[in-house]
């Protein structure tokens, strides 16, 4: 499981990079929306890069308190985030 914590590590760098430049492009999208929930949507992106920095710390935690099954899913917490950001980026463009 260690090799795979490691590779963890490496793909949550380049996500909370490529989250943090999502998410400047995001603000400037949602800023021209006028959909009630574009304050939640704003939080959102803000948080896309720090969901990818606090799983991946996490996993390490969890990995080396032997959680198993808690590490797996920090493993896909922010992929799952970044889904239902996207959704919700979709559902708002009219």
């Amino acid at each position: 499981m260690h090799l795979t914590i490691i590779i963890n590590s490496i793909v949550c760098v380049i996500g909370a990079v490529a989250g943090a430049l999502f998410a400047v492009a995001s603000v400037i999208s949602i800023a021209n929306m006028t959909v009630p929930w574009r304050g939640a949507l704003l939080v959102a992106a803000l948080l896309l890069p720090v969901v990818f920095i606090a799983a991946g710390i996490g996993a390490w935690a969890a990995d080396a308190g032997g959680a198993a099954t808690l590490t797996i899913g920090l493993m896909a917490l922010p992929w799952c985030y970044a889904v239902a950001f996207v959704a919700g980026m979709l559902v708002s463009f009219k």
